[in-house]
């Protein structure tokens, strides 16, 4: 039968704290984790969406910073500097750029991956071909999208070279042209990042939800129901007087608490044994106390060493026959852990 639980219940009132206080910090990053993939990737996502700009609209201007554009390439004259990568001692190619020749813009530069190398390769053969008179027709030119971004250090020396050498001026405040770039990655891989943000947020709410679902009092009224011999006021004047042996975690004269994010409360004569234990979660570790009840079930408690063995004293100064119950290594465990003597 339901009972009613008191207003100024200070059961309820620690309960409450321990769910807020295990629950809302977690929640609470994760949901800004999410939301700030979501805000940052998202904005590059929303240029995607959009569509690039013709390069000639945003060149020369400060918008042209970072910015989404696409530019069809008709002129390629040469290629001025490669980047390499080593993965496994082995080292290769990743990126080329290229001195691109517009007849509207001049010069740009352009940087590309190697699976885009071969066709403005051929691109430069034709260039050439059509300069020396060789071709009629100009080259079957190409469109590229990507995102400016701006020359530095290495890049802006030899870039200038390459320039110097064909007697051209450069523009556009020696921004480049990264072929296949949505701002800092690839369309497919913001489009995934985006998804996983979307996820985590979701999960940090999902989590923050549980705040205002009662969790608390729904793990009194489930011990209640399952204890029709105790009462709330019975199991309030016990939470009064119990010993508070960890941050969350009470032990009464008859009862033992634990305000995590769900909730407990044991009847200590249902102990059957309890012991201390450092359980691997992927790289890390978790200590805590866990209590194996009458039914087969073990709680567990987080607490270090020290907590967890004055908790298991003082289960068996409320009973005694606990202590008869527990094996050698069990008393051990309760008397500072199993020393290696070895």
């Amino acid at each position: 039968m339901e009972q009613n639980h008191g207003r100024n219940s200070l059961l309820e009132k620690e309960l409450k704290k321990g769910v807020v206080k295990s629950t809302a910090p977690v929640g609470l990053i994760i949901t800004a984790l999410g939301l700030g993939i979501v805000m940052i990737i998202g904005s590059y996502l929303i240029k995607y969406i959009r569509g690039p700009l013709p390069l000639n609209e945003v060149y020369n201007t400060e918008q042209v910073k970072n910015e989404y554009v696409t530019l069809h390439v008709q002129y390629v004259l040469d290629s001025f500097m490669e980047t390499y990568k080593t993965r496994s001692g082995i080292r290769t190619k990743s990126d080329t750029y290229y001195l691109i020749l517009d007849e509207e813009l001049g010069a740009i530069p352009v940087r590309s991956s190697v699976s885009r190398s071969e066709e403005l390769e051929r691109i430069m053969d034709e260039t050439w071909d059509y300069l020396n008179g060789v071709r009629e027709a100009p080259p079957q030119g190409s469109t590229i999208t990507g995102t400016m971004k701006r020359m530095k250090d290495e890049g802006e020396k030899y870039y200038q070279k390459a320039l110097d050498y064909y007697g051209l001026e450069g523009s556009g405040g020696n921004y480049y042209l990264w072929d296949g770039l949505l701002d800092n990655q690839t369309p497919s891989s913001a489009m995934m990042t985006t998804a996983l943000g979307t996820v985590l947020m979701c999960l940090g709410l999902f989590i923050l939800s549980r705040l205002f679902k009662k969790g608390h009092l729904k793990s009194i009224q489930s011990f209640l129901d399952s204890h029709p011999e105790v009462t709330m006021d019975y199991l309030e004047s016990d939470f009064q007087s119990a010993e508070k042996l960890a941050g969350r975690f009470w032990v009464g004269r008859y009862f033992t608490y634990g305000a995590y994010d769900k909730p407990e409360i044991l009847s200590n004569e249902e102990i059957t044994r309890a012991w201390y234990q450092v359980r691997s979660v992927g790289r890390s570790s978790v200590q805590e106390l866990v209590c194996l009840t009458r039914d087969g079930r073990e709680h567990s408690f987080s607490m270090n060493q020290k907590t967890a063995n004055q908790v298991i004293s003082q289960y068996q100064t409320i009973n005694p026959e606990l202590a008869k119950k527990m094996g050698l290594r069990d008393k051990a465990v309760m008397n500072g852990g199993l020393e290696d003597n070895s």
